[in-house]
């Protein structure tokens, strides 16, 4: 009984720390993530402001996530793939900034990542 009631405990601590870690500069210097709402020719418009982290300069990976409808059991159909690459240009607000193609074919809706 106690050693269940201890498990649960740890869960709940832990869960409390990961919530309260996404707000924190750490998470954001390591996970910065968001999406392409505006593509403009070369320039791109990301969810990803001075809130996040996001500075001038950064580069950021870009992937584009498909999905097939499989008939294979415990496949989800759903591929992520790396498409190219941005490089912040300037920061619009705590929200959203402007970003050029560097490499690759972007499109509205990509997902746009910090490189590790």
């Amino acid at each position: 009984m106690f050693n269940k009631i201890s498990k649960y405990c740890f869960v709940l601590i832990l869960i409390g720390f990961l919530a309260s870690c996404t707000g924190s500069p750490f998470y954001h210097k390591n996970f910065m993530r968001g999406q392409v709402v505006n593509v403009d020719n070369n320039e791109v418009v990301i969810c990803i402001g001075s809130k996040d982290g996001a500075k001038q300069g950064q580069a950021l990976s870009a992937y584009r996530v498909e999905y097939e409808e499989s008939t294979e059991e415990g496949d989800d159909g759903l591929t992520r793939e790396y498409i190219g690459e941005v490089i912040i240009d300037s920061i619009i607000n705590e929200h959203f900034a402007r970003a050029s193609i560097s490499t690759g074919s972007i499109m509205k809706y990509d997902i746009v990542e910090l490189k590790k």
